[in-house]
């Protein structure tokens, strides 16, 4: 009978050691490969290969609230929207948008453009939002509540309007005292702030909404003149009643960057790029934007607050 030796049974061992290892190292390979195309950064190769459209730029904060927490706040803070009696259109969901546009145009660093134009005529979508904590007063939270458009229209002739729109208001909440401290809403490139402190806990926060540029504010306007809806304060902003009406509590969105839309790091049409790729350090916003009066940016004239105080500095 022969017996392997000892030098034998070594080199024996250590080939298969080898091998193994080999195998191993190629499973591995195998799996980034793989990993590496789950992804890609064009939205039609996405559709073609099951691959998750995603840009590598976003980025989520240390300070951004997620989960159940976040959920739960934000229903909680949800604001009223009232739109015009004579709305032309509505917001959208992010998909319907994407729809809507050339999908050879959804690439990182790209530009959406938009193809099919129709207006929205239905009062349920979705609000996205998220929500950021102070860093350094931990019971202050700022909730940006978020609306999309397929379309701006124009406010006079052919002035105004574009492709794409996004409007959002931002509530910031004391969560020891439960209770909002300030609303915050956008418009034409400005903002202004509405103290709320004094409010009822109870009062519902109300978004009227304008009728064409979709700004946001916290009054409403019945009256305008041609040409003056282009103005800052001109747009139509006259509910008829509940009809004209929706609460947001019930389809809320969260914003994150697994969201393939969310993750887009390129611009919307001409409107700049999506919310998750725009200053999220809500406290060190000023209360106010916008100084130049009615045919300019003139938000600081509404708001309750000086313009050199920061949101994160109301006590």
């Amino acid at each position: 009978m022969n017996y392997l030796t000892s030098k034998m049974k070594i080199t024996i061992v250590g080939a298969l050691i080898a091998a193994l290892l080999f195998v191993q190292c190629n499973k591995m390979d195998d799996l980034n490969v793989r990993l590496e195309e789950r992804y890609t950064t064009e939205f039609v190769e996405a559709a073609q290969t099951g691959a998750q459209f995603r840009c590598a730029q976003c980025t989520e904060s240390n300070t951004k609230i997620t989960g159940n927490r976040a959920q739960l706040l934000a229903q909680n803070f949800a604001p009223l929207l009232k739109f015009d009696r004579a709305a032309p259109d509505y917001p959208t969901s992010v998909e319907t948008v994407w729809a809507n546009s050339d999908p050879a145009s959804i690439v990182c660093d790209g530009q959406l453009v938009m193809v099919n134009r129709n207006s929205p005529s239905s009062l349920s979508f979705p609000t996205y939002y998220e929500v950021q904590q102070h860093p350094s007063r931990p019971n202050r939270v700022f909730i940006d509540y978020w609306w999309t458009y397929n379309i701006q229209s124009n406010c006079f002739s052919n002035l105004g309007g574009h492709d794409y729109d996004w409007e959002h208001v931002i509530v910031q909440v004391d969560t020891e005292a439960n209770k909002v401290i300030s609303v915050t809403y956008f418009q034409h490139g400005g903002w202004y702030t509405i103290d709320w402190r004094n409010r009822n806990v109870n009062d519902i926060i109300t978004v009227f909404v304008g009728k064409l540029a979709h700004g946001s504010y916290h009054n409403s306007r019945s009256w305008t003149l041609p040409g003056y809806e282009c103005s800052y304060w001109g747009d139509y902003r006259n509910p008829a009643g509940p009809q004209d009406e929706t609460t947001t509590a019930g389809n809320l969105v969260h914003m994150d960057c697994n969201n393939p839309h969310f993750s887009f790091n390129g611009n919307w049409g001409t409107v700049g790029k999506g919310p998750l790729y725009r200053n999220r350090d809500y406290w060190n916003f000023n209360a106010c934007s916008g100084t130049d009066g009615l045919f300019g940016q003139d938000g600081c004239s509404a708001c309750n607050f000086g313009s050199s105080i920061k949101l994160g500095a109301i006590n």
